[in-house]
């Protein structure tokens, strides 16, 4: 059992073991590279915990994992680390999905996994759409009306006709 022997409680580096060494590469078949990237999420909530939380790496729980630590970890990321939101927005689906893992293992952890699914990251700014310029779109309407032209009366392509057909290969109406 993933229990702490003295608490009783989940532990949660055994769950994380289990996680990033047995269920990713096994079971959802994840690539080495998808593997480093949830490790590197997974230590950077780590991180947050000990420098701005001041708790030690040792005694961290699940407990920790709740929704204030979590939106104070969201926080940090983008106003200390200066984290692009892309990034954030892939450290937080990872802690989501191990919490998914780990209510699925251990009936305790439902509530906590059901609560970070509720937060969002924080959203990435959009790049304008490019249109094409006015003389731009001539250009193209241009090239586009000259082609069709001289093909003039052959339709869309070569093998096509716009010419209407004779009244008996009609099909009725």
């Amino acid at each position: 059992m993933k229990r702490d022997p003295a608490t009783g409680a989940p532990d949660f580096y055994r769950f994380a073991r289990d996680y990033l060494h047995t269920y990713l590469p096994t079971v959802a078949r994840r690539s080495p590279n998808t593997i480093e990237a949830y490790r590197i999420s997974l230590e950077c909530l780590l991180h947050y915990l000990a420098e701005h939380e001041h708790i030690d790496r040792a005694d961290v729980s699940f407990d920790h994992f709740d929704r204030p630590h979590l939106k104070g970890w969201l926080a940090w990321m983008a106003d200390q680390r200066h984290y692009a939101p892309r990034t954030i927005a892939l450290r937080l689906t990872t802690v989501k999905a191990f919490l998914t893992y780990c209510s699925a293992e251990d009936i305790t952890l439902v509530a906590l996994s059901q609560a970070a699914k509720a937060l969002r990251a924080p959203a990435s700014a959009r790049k304008p759409i490019e249109y094409l310029t006015e003389p731009e779109t001539r250009a193209v309407l241009a090239a586009f009306t000259g082609r069709t032209a001289n093909r003039a009366g052959t339709g869309c392509c070569s093998s096509c006709s716009t010419t209407p057909r004779p009244a008996s290969v009609r099909s009725p109406a």
